[in-house]
């Protein structure tokens, strides 16, 4: 995001904010939009072919975060190989633990627009899911079965809250469109941190490093992709 201009008490409620991350609850069951798709007359386009992701290989190092692997010393400070993760924002609809719409909440317009961050595999599923039921005009549920390693049952509703709400109601929609637009500008820095060795250094040693937002390059899913994600990716970062 460019610099933007704001005053005491004047736009500057989000300063200093963390963005909102999605994680799922073991023994909950959530229903989602997928919000983040080509973009059409300033909405989103769900009839378009696919949603967006972004996506990086990183690593996690202690004191830092995650961070994007850019070669052999990133590896060898972290301890261990890098993995590709996929990123992109959906809409979280307000529910009970059984996924059913809490209608006073939703009236409320009590929902969250988050970033998730997912593994290649949870990718897949996704992928799968939106060839039969294309995620413009249906939801998803996300059922956790254990929350430490994020054990995700995903399954599709019949219909899409999204889709509905763009269509029918200007005010809420002006509301998700505004949330969406800045989870999306928070997505690269959720997914990894794009930061130099000495950077990561000075971290790791309590200083205050310099750094800014990643920038993993941008794919989508297709029937047609290879089954080899990771060197998919590869490919697609080469570029």
């Amino acid at each position: 995001m460019g610099l933007q201009e704001f005053g005491f008490g004047e736009g500057d409620e989000k300063i200093g904010a963390k963005s909102k991350r999605y994680k799922a609850k073991e023994g909950n069951t959530d229903r989602v939009s997928l919000a983040w798709w080509p973009d059409k007359a300033g909405a989103p386009d769900l009839t378009a072919a696919t949603p967006k992701f972004i996506g990086c290989k990183r690593l996690y190092i202690e004191g830092v975060g995650y961070v994007m692997d850019k070669g052999p010393e990133y590896a060898k400070l972290a301890g261990q190989a890098s993995k590709t993760h996929v990123g992109t924002v959906m809409v979280v609809w307000p529910t009970d633990s059984k996924g059913g719409i809490d209608k006073t909440r939703f009236d409320a317009n009590d929902f969250d627009v988050v970033t998730w961050i997912m593994s290649t595999d949870k990718y897949r599923t996704i992928e799968s899911r939106h060839m039969e039921f294309h995620l413009g005009s249906h939801d998803l549920t996300l059922k956790c079965t254990d929350t430490q390693f994020q054990k995700i049952d995903v399954g599709p509703c019949k219909e899409s809250l999204l889709a509905k709400i763009l269509a029918k109601s200007p005010e809420r929609a002006a509301l998700l469109l505004e949330a969406i637009a800045t989870a999306i500008a928070d997505l690269p820095n959720d997914l990894a941190q794009d930061l130099t060795i000495d950077q990561i250094r000075d971290k790791m040693k309590g200083k205050s490093g310099g750094g800014g937002g990643a920038s993993p390059a941008m794919f989508s899913g297709s029937s047609n992709s290879s089954p080899d994600f990771d060197n998919l990716l590869d490919d697609v970062l080469k570029t």
